[in-house]
């Protein structure tokens, strides 16, 4: 059986030969993540110094979200190894791109992440259905290769009566904004959230800190649900607490939910590298994961 030196050691065996004979580092571990200071960054910046631990070098990268991490995964030009994404983004781009499910394996989940539509207090939409009204009316999303994008995209797959309402690509505090001083007036009548349940993104705050001018509407349709490869579910359908409210009441709404993941093209990680990745995410998954918000 071979012996395998640490390098050092095998420089002092060979030295008076004058030579120091040095194994070829193991390529750099690429996560693709999301914005910077999002949740998404922040799994990535926590696996990468679990991975310095372990003398494993690791390179965190921004990108808009999930489409393009699964894209530069997918890509062989690419140096990204490893790429976090939403369930139901992951779904979508493997319908354009089927050979991609014999590249990727799946390291672990990283969250729960929820649906969240937000509408003027006095507006016409109080269920999804009415999002499936041909009413001229836009909802707000972020940019077009974000994971929130990607969602009501692939909602719009499920259910075509959603095509009904088109995505706008505006910022979510801007959408609320318009939404709040246009009144029914406003073009766009909502805006889509798609994060971790409790997470405190800025739309969020802006929603539970002025119930009088905005709410959240229920998405229950049942054309949404979905299975992925493996036989999960792409949504699940969830009563979900976003806040604790004063005098003990919650703030819930009923919507659908989507899992965060944690991907790897095996093609660009040697063996021994999917393996330390596999342990940490089986071994010290709660110091990546968190409770990063989305």
């Amino acid at each position: 059986m071979a012996v395998r030196f640490p390098v050092s050691r095998l420089c002092v065996l060979i030295a008076a030969l004058g030579v120091c004979v040095v194994q070829a580092a193991e390529p750099v571990i690429v996560i693709s993540t999301g914005k910077s200071g999002g949740g998404y960054y922040t799994v990535g910046d926590r696996l990468k110094s679990v991975l310095a631990e372990q003398d494993q070098p690791a390179e965190v990268r921004t990108s808009a979200g999930s489409l393009e991490n699964l894209t530069q995964l997918d890509d062989p030009q690419s140096p990204v190894s490893v790429g976090l994404t939403q369930a139901d983004a992951l779904k979508r781009y493997l319908k354009d791109h089927p050979a991609f499910a014999d590249k990727f394996i799946a390291l672990g989940e990283i969250g729960k992440e929820c649906v969240f539509i937000v509408t003027g207090k006095d507006s016409d939409i109080h269920t999804d259905s009415d999002l499936q009204k041909s009413q001229g009316k836009l909802i707000a999303v972020q940019s077009a290769n974000s994971g929130v994008a990607v969602t009501w995209e692939y909602m719009t797959i499920l259910e075509p009566g959603f095509k009904n309402t088109a995505p706008a690509f505006v910022d979510g505090a801007e959408a609320l904004l318009q939404i709040k001083s246009g009144g029914k007036t406003s073009q766009i009548q909502a805006a889509m959230v798609v994060q971790k349940p409790m997470a405190k993104s800025t739309e969020m705050r802006v929603v539970l800190e002025n119930p009088k001018d905005f709410r959240l509407v229920p998405v229950k349709d049942w054309d949404l649900n979905d299975k992925l490869p493996d036989g999960s579910a792409v949504y699940t359908f969830e009563n979900v607490t976003v806040a604790e409210k004063k005098w003990g009441f919650d703030t819930s709404v009923d919507t659908i939910c989507t899992r965060g993941l944690m991907l790897a093209n095996k093609n660009k990680l040697s063996a021994d590298q999917r393996t330390r990745l596999s342990k940490v995410m089986l071994l010290a998954a709660s110091r990546v994961v968190g409770d990063a918000p989305k």
